[in-house]
């Protein structure tokens, strides 16, 4: 086994602490934060994995490719008992909703003056016990809001910044996370669809039946959503009030499609303890993945969180934390009117378009029946010989690549509960 002490600089101080390597083959991976929220307490539970885990989604979408169920390849930790106990003898139990989900059967919201921790105990009869923490303070965000600006790299895009604070003056220490959530309108979307009646059989010249129907489900307009995935942390140490001002939580790209139409962000402000805070900056120092709990860490960094199994490492931090939270929203107008809109996603072309064959031709592409059985285009219009299409051979229909004509390769058709338009 390597052992490598790295000095690491935290909130203005040098301070070693051991880094691992090690295998990570079958390591638990605990994500557990509680809040003083009152709500239902997540912890998430996992095993981590020397291959990594797999992504099986193409990282540009291919119009010729329909969409097809993805394996989840990573290794939930099922059937665990979890349960949080605290200092005053209470116990709150968590229940498995999804693998590796584990939900608390009732909400309750951490107390300041009370500690607590966090007790897993797996199939395999592995205990795993964090130490006690308690909530560091009362995290109070003062303003949320976004500007056009370009950032330091020359990039024109907007900003979300935060105004944040402890109430209670009594830590030093910010986290935050961020979903954001941004409205999708297919720039080819029409109120009909195909529907094939009978395909008929191209080796012998029949021509195929298609019918042009309602569609039969909302595919014009639709709702995307993100979380973040980087490490995003603060501090007051070095300011003169304790107070967090601009605090850079968002930044995107002015051609990035999800500012096209509405967008909106909620922020959720985390206070943590000094411990805490330095876990997370050393973990934030190494870890160079979309979602640091979601791949192999290139070494083992210890946290709060012990195993009964002498030299089993654990990955994860329990952490107790005071949380608020704030969302804006703003469209694309507000800040960009009369301005190009940015490049569709993946930076598709959806002027481009096509009118495939009814029956399968010697150097054409797929027939329309067999298109649209695969789910790759979308009805736009009759081909009375006067629009300009991209097509070797000619059919009687115009069409476009099903991501241009609906919304639900992007997103949702349904619109979120908080959506405000």
């Amino acid at each position: 086994m390597l052992n490598i002490t790295l000095l690491v600089t935290v909130t203005g101080c040098i301070e070693p602490f051991d880094f691992e390597t090690r295998n990570a083959e079958n390591v638990l991976v605990v994500e557990a934060t509680i809040t003083d929220k009152m709500e239902t307490q997540q912890v998430f539970l996992k095993r981590a994995s020397n291959l990594g885990e797999v992504n099986l989604l193409p990282v540009d979408y291919n119009p010729n490719i329909s969409t097809i169920p993805i394996r989840d390849l990573t290794k939930y930790e099922e059937n665990a008992k979890v349960s949080i106990i605290d200092n005053m003898g209470n116990e709150y139990d968590f229940t498995e909703s999804d693998s590796g989900t584990y939900l608390s059967d009732l909400a309750f919201a951490s107390q300041p003056g009370v500690a607590y921790k966090l007790q897993i105990t797996t199939t395999s009869n592995e205990i795993v016990e964090s130490d006690f923490q308690s909530v560091p303070g009362k995290s109070q965000i003062n303003d949320l809001y976004a500007e056009r600006t370009i950032n330091d790299e020359g990039t024109e895009g907007m900003a979300v910044y935060l105004d944040g604070e402890d109430a209670n003056g009594s830590t030093n220490y910010f986290r935050y996370v961020y979903e954001e959530t941004y409205k999708i309108i297919a720039p080819r979307w029409t109120p009909r669809e195909f529907h094939v009646i009978y395909e008929g059989n191209s080796d012998i010249g029949e021509i195929p039946i298609i019918e042009l129907v309602p569609r039969a489900q909302e595919e014009k307009t639709c709702y995307g959503s993100a979380n973040s995935s980087d490490i995003l942390l603060a501090n007051t140490l070095n300011l003169e009030s304790p107070k967090i001002q601009r605090n850079l939580v968002r930044f995107i790209d002015r051609d990035n499609a999800i500012l096209s139409h509405r967008y909106s962000i909620l922020v959720k402000q985390f206070l943590q303890s000094q411990e805490s805070y330095q876990y997370y900056e050393r973990l934030k120092s190494f870890s160079n993945s979309e979602s640091v709990f979601s791949e192999i860490q290139p070494g083992f960094l210890e946290g709060n969180l012990k195993s009964s199994m002498e030299g089993e490492p654990i990955i994860g931090y329990f952490d107790v934390a005071s949380v608020s939270e704030d969302r804006i929203f703003f469209d694309y107008i507000d800040f960009f009117e009369g301005e190009d809109l940015p490049p569709y996603f993946f930076g598709f072309n959806c002027d481009r378009l096509l009118s495939p064959p009814l029956i399968r031709q010697l150097g054409c592409p797929e027939p329309l029946p067999v298109q649209i059985r695969w789910e790759i285009i979308e009805y736009w219009d009759t081909n009375d010989g006067t629009a300009n299409i991209v097509a070797a051979c000619p059919g009687p229909y115009i069409v476009t690549q099903r991501i241009c004509g609906d919304c639900t390769v992007l997103g949702s058709n349904i619109k979120p509960d908080f959506w405000i338009d």
